[in-house]
Order: C-alpha cells, then sequence, then structure tokens
C-alpha cells in the first residue's frame, strides 16, 4: 500500500473528484504571528485616534470656563481688579504665580445715603448683597433682609477673615470657613467667626429702601 491508499482508507472523505484534499492544522508560530498582526493593528489604530483628538479643535461646550473669583485662585491678567460681593480681588503675581489676591476694605470717611433696592424688590424672608459706591472710591457690600418685622443693613464682610457672606437658608454664611449669622440682627450663630455682623441703618421710603454707611 502506498502512501496515497493509505490516507484514502484513513479518510475517505478526502478523496473529492478524484482529487486528494489535505488538511492541516496551523502550526503554533503561525498562530502567534497572526495574534501578533492583530494587535499591531489595534496598536495603530489606537495611536491614529489619540492623534486626530490631540489636532482636532475643542468644541466650545467642552472648553474650561474661567475659574470662579476667590482668595489665591488662578488669574490670568496681571493687575486687573474684580469686585464679588463688596469685596474686591486683584491679579497679583506671587511666587511666580497670577492669582486672586483680596485687597483691604474700602475707607469709609463720610457718612453715605444711597437708595440701593426698589421696595417691590425684596420679598419678606429674602436678602440681597448691594454695593454700595463711596466718595472716596471703591465700595462697601451690604446685606439688606427683610423679615417679618422689617428692615436690616449688614455688612456683608463676616468678622472673621473678611469673605463675604449669603443667604442660606435662614442664615447668613460665610464662603471661606462657613461661619453663620442671623440675618436680623447680624449675630454669630456658628463660629469660626466670634463677632456679629456691623449694622447700618436703614429705612424705606418713597417705594425705596435706603441705607447709611457710617465710617
Amino acid at each position: 500500500m502506498n502512501m496515497v491508499d493509505g490516507l484514502v482508507d484513513r479518510h475517505p472523505e478526502a478523496l473529492v473528484a478524484g482529487v486528494i484534499v489535505t488538511t492541516h492544522r496551523a502550526s503554533p508560530y503561525s498562530s502567534l504571528m497572526a495574534r501578533t498582526d492583530r494587535s499591531r493593528r489595534q496598536f495603530f489604530g489606537l495611536v491614529a485616534a489619540s492623534a486626530a483628538w490631540l489636532v482636532l479643535p475643542t468644541p466650545a461646550h467642552a472648553r474650561r470656563l474661567d475659574p470662579a473669583i476667590v482668595q489665591g485662585g488662578p488669574c490670568k491678567k496681571l493687575g486687573r481688579e474684580r469686585t464679588v460681593n463688596g469685596v474686591t480681588f486683584a491679579c497679583r503675581k506671587v511666587k511666580g504665580k497670577l492669582v486672586w489676591q483680596r485687597l483691604k476694605f474700602a475707607t469709609v470717611t463720610d457718612v453715605v445715603t444711597a437708595r440701593v433696592l426698589d421696595s417691590s424688590a425684596l420679598a419678606v424672608g429674602s436678602s440681597a448683597v448691594i454695593d454700595v459706591p463711596l466718595p472716596a472710591g471703591g465700595t462697601t457690600g451690604v446685606v439688606v433682609t427683610r423679615t417679618e418685622t422689617g428692615l436690616t443693613a449688614l455688612r456683608v464682610n463676616c468678622t472673621h477673615q473678611g469673605f463675604p457672606v449669603a443667604r442660606a437658608g435662614k442664615v447668613l454664611e460665610c464662603e471661606l470657613h462657613g461661619s453663620q449669622f442671623d440675618p436680623a440682627t447680624g449675630a454669630v450663630i456658628t463660629g469660626p467667626a466670634t463677632r456679629p455682623l456691623l449694622n447700618y441703618s436703614v429705612n424705606e421710603t418713597d417705594g425705596g429702601i435706603f441705607v447709611t454707611i457710617t465710617p
């Protein structure tokens, strides 16, 4: 028996139309090469996608917005000033970086009375922060609150480190360390502040709310 006869005896299906059809298993080496080729194609596909991401412009909605203006936060233009709730910040270079620095409070040298709101703009139980211009320049921030018994006007600056307070539920809360104050009196509710907010004189007449700032 020759080799072909033996093959046909063992595998009759290999004889098709008088033609010997032989099959073989892929060698371990060829399987490895196929996997390597697929990995190479996947790698170059990822590289191409990454390059396209770097080159294409970032959509407008995905661009990072300017950070909030806070003490020590990054700024972009040296010397720029911004006033936030009665506190003025200036862009300064500190240790080689441009950051926002809180400026000293504007000095009140004269008595100032200013109309700060229309009466209809302040509902019972609400507060509003207003920047009142000063004759000597700058502004001072005031928190005006309408309660069931009348109006109160308080300096916006927390008595702990001078950062502005804002209405948070039923209290005025400092944005920096969380001190809380009674909006009707300025009294401390929660520290670290230990002194009440400064009170200003406030009255309502002719459909307007007037605050008097004193030195």
